[in-house]
Order: C-alpha cells, then sequence, then structure tokens
C-alpha cells in the first residue's frame, strides 16, 4: 500500500533524521555536494510505501513542471464531462510563445488543435504555447488551487503562467496585461534589463513560495495519479502514456539507468543568468524491472553549475534509489531537511 493522507502528513512533519542510518540518502548527500545550489529529492516506492527524501518539505521553482498538475487538471475536466479530448481550441495570438512550441511553429497557419493533442505536446514536448492556454482553461491560479484541495495534496503551487513566472524571474516589473502580450514580448522586454539586475531578480523569484513544489509534494501528486486516485482508468493511462512519451531531459532521471528503463516524468528548467539558474528539474515514476514503480522528484536551484552538471546531480539521485530498490531492496524511510 502507498502513503495515506494522514502518512503522508506526519512524514511531512516529522523531525531531523540521522543521515548515517540510511545509506541511501548519504549517497544522495554527496551526489549533492557537487553544485552550490541547494538539492531537494524524495523517493517513493508505490507499491510498498517506502519514502526517502533530502530537503523534502522545502520548497523548488517549478517551471516547466508545472504542467504536470496542469495535464492532470485538464483530463480531470474531461473526466467530469466539462470537456472532450477531441474538442478543437483555438489559441489566440497572446499565448503563441515561439521557442519550444510545435504551436507557434503552425500558428497562425493553423490556430485550432485537438485538446489530446496540445495535452501531449504541453507534456511530452514542453510546449510553451500550449500552456498558456491550458492553465487558462483550467482556472488559472484558482483553479489549480482548487484541485490541489480536492485532490489532498500539500506543497504544490501553481499561481501564474509560465509566461509570467519568466517575465518575473527576468525582472519585468511592470508585466504587461495578458491581453497585450505578442510572441516576441519576452525579449522586447528583458533586452531592457541589465544582466545584474536579471541576476537579482532570479534571486527574488527563487524566495517566492508562489510556483513552486516540495519533493514530498511532488512524488505525492505522482502516486495519486499513478494509482488512478485523481482520474478514471482511461483517462490515467492516457496521462501515463503522455509522460512516458516525454523527449526533454534525456540526462536527468533516465540519463544514468539501465537502457530500456521505462520511466514517465516531466523536466523542469528556469533560465540562467550570469550563470545563475533558478531551477532545474525533473519529477516522473520509473518502472522496476521486477514489478512495481518508483516516484521520484528531484530539484536544483540556485546553482552556478553548468547544465551537464545540474542534469548529472538528477540522474546520479534517480540512479542511486533505483538501484537501492533493485539491488538491495531493503526498506528505506528517512528524511533529511
Amino acid at each position: 500500500m502507498g502513503l495515506t493522507r494522514r502518512q503522508y502528513l506526519a512524514m511531512a512533519g516529522a523531525g531531523l533524521c540521522r543521515a548515517a542510518e540510511n545509506p541511501l540518502t548519504r549517497q544522495w548527500q554527496r551526489i549533492a555536494s557537487g553544485t552550490d545550489g541547494v538539492v531537494g529529492a524524495a523517493a517513493l516506492h508505490l507499491n510498498s510505501g517506502r519514502h526517502a527524501s533530502l530537503h523534502g518539505g522545502e520548497r523548488f521553482p517549478l517551471a516547466s513542471v508545472c504542467k504536470l498538475p496542469i495535464a492532470i487538471a485538464i483530463l480531470a475536466m474531461a473526466g467530469e464531462g466539462k470537456l472532450s479530448l477531441d474538442d478543437q481550441i483555438e489559441i489566440p495570438l497572446q499565448d503563441v510563445v515561439p521557442g519550444v512550441s510545435i504551436v507557434a511553429e503552425r500558428w497562425p497557419g493553423q490556430k485550432r488543435f485537438r485538446l489530446n493533442e496540445l495535452l501531449e505536446w504541453m507534456v511530452a514536448k514542453s510546449d510553451n504555447s500550449a500552456v498558456e492556454t491550458l492553465f487558462r482553461m483550467s482556472g488559472g491560479a484558482a483553479g489549480m488551487a482548487a484541485r490541489f484541495l480536492q485532490w489532498q495534496v500539500e506543497g504544490m503551487r501553481v499561481d501564474r503562467s509560465e509566461r509570467e513566472c519568466a517575465l518575473d524571474s527576468a525582472g519585468v516589473n511592470p508585466i504587461p496585461p495578458v491581453s497585450q502580450w505578442t510572441p516576441g514580448m519576452f525579449e522586447e522586454l528583458t533586452a531592457k534589463i541589465a544582466p545584474q539586475d536579471r541576476r537579482r531578480a532570479m534571486r527574488r523569484f527563487m524566495a517566492d513560495p508562489r510556483d513552486t513544489a516540495t519533493p514530498d509534494g511532488t512524488v505525492h501528486l505522482l502516486q495519486r495519479a499513478f494509482r488512478g486516485e485523481l482520474l478514471s482508468a482511461s483517462l490515467t493511462g492516457r496521462l501515463v502514456e503522455i509522460l512516458e512519451a516525454a523527449t526533454t531531459g534525456s540526462a536527468r532521471i533516465k540519463g544514468l539507468l539501465p537502457a530500456g528503463t521505462v520511466v514517465a516524468h516531466k523536466t523542469g528548467t528556469t533560465a540562467t543568468f550570469l550563470n545563475l539558474n533558478g531551477g532545474t528539474n525533473d519529477v516522473g515514476v520509473i518502472t522496476l524491472p521486477k514489478g512495481g514503480q518508483l516516484a521520484i522528484a528531484v530539484y536544483v536551484k540556485g546553482s552556478t553549475r553548468d547544465l551537464a552538471t545540474r542534469e548529472k546531480i538528477i540522474a546520479g539521485i534517480a540512479r542511486s534509489a533505483f538501484r537501492r530498490l533493485v539491488l538491495t531492496p531493503r526498506p528505506f524511510s528517512v528524511k533529511i531537511r
């Protein structure tokens, strides 16, 4: 069995545990020493409820990991009959974000897309245009807060659109109204901000509790989703299918796992200003070779190390948890603050 809500809250409120009692968290601490930032990680064996975490109750910027709960919220609306995955959704100009976006590549030649398609692109391809529209359709900040309450998931917040987060982290103030957004607005506004001011803005952004998650809260969300407690069986299957199709972050959770290991995951990465990266993340569920599943969340914030180093830390933590269950499947349950 997995964690009950009462067990989860007790786990989240537990005091400091000694790292010496658990070799897994000692490994995580050694791996985390490879960055000058803060590393938060949690692993939860979905079949037994065994759990370990490092800074599990600390908040980290979500970045594109926000697309995971937004996708679950949209799928929930489909399950409630408020939407259909076959609906044709029109993407307005203000939601078009160039760069990482299939929608932006096709727009304005194509402005309407199937909801099922947008969901897959948003999660598996991290489409930055699709998320703007789907976040609004989910009810925005109020809608997402209501969903987390309904799901009984604590330690996770989605308060703003991804573009608003990007503008805030770059030091844009005030942020123009959504109705004034255009595809090239981000570059136009941030070009006026000095690099040192952008770095200071990123520091403020990292300290902001909005649009953050704790590692423990993240694995709890994954646990509830993969156990079919948030969506119907068919919609849960669609969520898993989309997460398994993810093409981003191959050097993160999947990076050091055996070839062919199935990982359903979602990455997130903020911008980097004067070598300061706000957040580099990967969260998901690993299918274990002898059966069972391992939910894992790794967040790295405030690092000045390069992307390869940050990704290696995520991969190392994932591999250590995976090997602990596969090679020495003894119970683990420890939390290090």
